[in-house]
């Protein structure tokens, strides 16, 4: 009796890993944000904002020929081996502006490109406790009402995207009112409530920043007491 044996024919499937050349662009506002901010700092009217062209699979950054432009306009001054990054900034009558880069090979051709939009931001003020024993209360911003349990409370202030290393060396102008009339001009304020009396009042903050007139921001909340 003959034995048949049947040859199969296994088939290998030969994958080819191609690395895709690509470039991206990240950008960053020079503003200030509190600790522990989750984001990055925005850019705002009359602030500085830095873009920087990430390329993959195109070989060494620093050996690259990099073409920026902004919106339409050739940086002449910006292009070059090795020139990644580029910044500017904004002025009072800030818009959106479109940002491109353009990797340029040896032979004058383009090898990848990317391009962002960015458009100004709103500066912003918020307000948070300055708790005596845990110090400031970043994970719970002070919104419309505060309900004031202790017979005084301190507020401090904090910026978002204002053109300054810090929020209190003098760069930000703050003024505090309440309708009694009060101000305050620091940073900080502390207010005590009225012995055995129930009602609320009105707080109204105003930061501004002292060279960067379009650069300011409000707040008003509303502290009840004795309920």
């Amino acid at each position: 009796m003959k034995r048949i044996i049947f040859l199969s024919t296994i088939y290998f499937l030969l994958t080819t890993v191609v690395n895709a050349q690509s470039v991206d662009i990240l950008w960053q506002g020079d503003t200030y944000t509190p600790p522990f901010y989750q984001g990055k700092s925005l850019w705002s009217v009359q602030s500085k904002i830095t873009f920087i062209a990430i390329p993959t699979s195109l070989g060494n950054p620093a050996n690259l020929y990099y073409k920026w432009t902004r919106n339409g306009t050739v940086l002449g001054n910006n292009n070059g081996i090795g020139k990644n990054t580029i910044a500017f900034l904004g002025n009072i009558l800030s818009q959106s502006q479109t940002i491109r880069v353009d990797i340029i090979s040896g032979g004058n051709e383009i090898s990848a490109s990317a391009s962002a939009i960015v458009t100004p931001t709103t500066p912003e003020v918020g307000v948070y406790e300055n708790n005596p024993l845990y110090g400031f209360m970043f994970h719970n911003m002070v919104g419309e009402n505060y309900n004031l349990k202790e017979p005084e409370i301190t507020f401090t202030a904090f910026p978002y995207f204002f053109s300054t290393l810090t929020r209190a060396n003098g760069a930000v102008v703050y003024e505090w009112r309440t309708n009694t009339g009060g101000l305050e001009t620091r940073n900080s304020v502390t207010y005590r409530a009225p012995e055995n009396a129930v009602g609320s009042s009105k707080v109204s903050l105003k930061a501004s920043h002292k060279s960067q007139i379009t650069q300011d921001a409000r707040k008003d909340f509303l502290v009840e007491f004795g309920q």
